[in-house]
């Protein structure tokens, strides 16, 4: 296969449930797939396909079920975990910027000009399900609660709570070159070009800058059970647990790759923050609080361990911190808490545990 290919990355997967060892996929705009057993150390051929157009690569109900869309709108699947594929479908739009896979395993498609198209037979057929206001849709993405997301590349925000029959602007980057929204548990992690990363946890309304790339033409953000990866335009992949700082992992040594999935499933028929909860985060009392009081937060554990929480004001800025604090066993806690020099407003509090799970909960403060 040739070395240098012209190509462009924009990963086009949110894992519902990523395991360590899930294998992860990179795809070439000229239809070249490539896989990783190694979290994105090292990269074998695999298959290819006839197109030079491909946006995106995604799983479906299974681990040997995946399906890759083009920009001219067909659809590809494999039912063997990527080694063979055939043409299932197409939508009849030539700017198809981004798709995924919905929970009850139908396939999403959105175009840059904002039309949303819905399958529910496998990508044979597709109808129009919905249209974005915005324009020049970069990403499509599923977020907690099972809402989903699409990104401008302008930065824009925008989400449907009702599986995408309707959306709103929620929120925005001021940037111009946003490529990428993806989900981490409960939190929204968004990528742009030039490599800086912004994190949002009350769903996509507030964004703080967290980490930046030191590599030019990102393409991509994706999570792989506690980690997250991003690719360049160049090949290059990078890895980081909390977003904030990052690594060079390897590289799939093609110019301008076009998607990054892997092989977790994503369609199960239950949004993940509806399956049985290893960490449970119950509403604080009280609430409202007097911020000469504070409140008490309690929590469950599936196993011990050491919590952290961190406070933030309604425009995303990190105001507080409290821990880590470690408890020996599982089962129900409670952490109060009098955070200083505390104005009266609106809060959000994140709980962390040291696996990396994440929950939020809403807090009022009165003076």
């Amino acid at each position: 296969m040739k070395t240098v290919r012209r190509l462009a990355l924009a990963v086009s997967l949110c894992l519902l449930a990523p395991s360590a060892d899930a294998a992860i996929f990179s795809l070439i705009d000229t239809g070249e797939i490539y896989s990783s057993g190694n979290a994105g150390a090292t990269w074998t051929p695999l298959a290819a396909l006839p197109v030079h157009d491909a946006v995106g690569l995604a799983a479906g109900a299974s681990t040997s079920e995946l399906f890759v869309m083009t920009r001219s709108g067909t659809v590809y699947r494999s039912t063997n975990g990527g080694a063979a594929w055939s043409a299932v479908g197409a939508i009849t739009a030539s700017d198809v910027a981004a798709f995924t896979i919905n929970y009850d395993a139908s396939v999403l498609a959105l175009t840059e000009s904002g039309t949303l198209y819905r399958s529910t037979n496998g990508g044979s057929t597709f109808t129009g399900y919905a249209a974005l206001t915005g324009s020049n849709f970069v990403s499509l993405a599923r977020g907690p609660l099972g809402r989903l997301y699409a990104l401008a590349r302008s930065g824009e925000v925008y989400e449907s709570t009702n599986q995408g029959t309707a959306w709103t602007a929620v929120g925005s980057v001021t940037v111009a070159n946003a490529v990428s929204i993806r989900r981490k548990v409960a939190e929204l992690y968004l990528l742009t070009e030039t490599g800086e990363i912004y994190r949002s946890i009350n769903y996509g309304r507030a964004w703080t800058p967290v980490g930046a790339i030191t590599a030019s033409n990102m393409r991509a953000i994706l999570d792989v059970g506690s980690t997250l990866l991003a690719g360049a335009e160049t090949g290059e992949v990078y890895a980081s647990s909390t977003g904030a700082t990052w690594a060079a992992v390897g590289a799939v040594n093609q110019l301008r790759l076009r998607a990054l999935g892997a092989d977790t499933p994503l369609a199960t028929g239950v949004p993940l923050d509806e399956t049985a909860p290893k960490f449970v985060v119950h509403a604080p009392y009280p609430n409202p609080a007097l911020s000469s009081r504070g409140s008490t937060f309690g929590f469950e554990l599936a196993s011990p361990g050491t919590v952290r929480l961190e406070l933030y004001d309604v425009a995303g800025r990190l105001v507080g911190t409290r821990g880590p604090i470690a408890f020996s066993t599982a089962g129900r806690h409670e952490i109060a808490w009098r955070p200083s020099r505390l104005s009266a407003g609106a809060y959000m509090v994140r709980l962390v545990t040291e696996s990396g799970r994440t929950a939020v909960t809403r807090w009022s403060v009165l003076k």
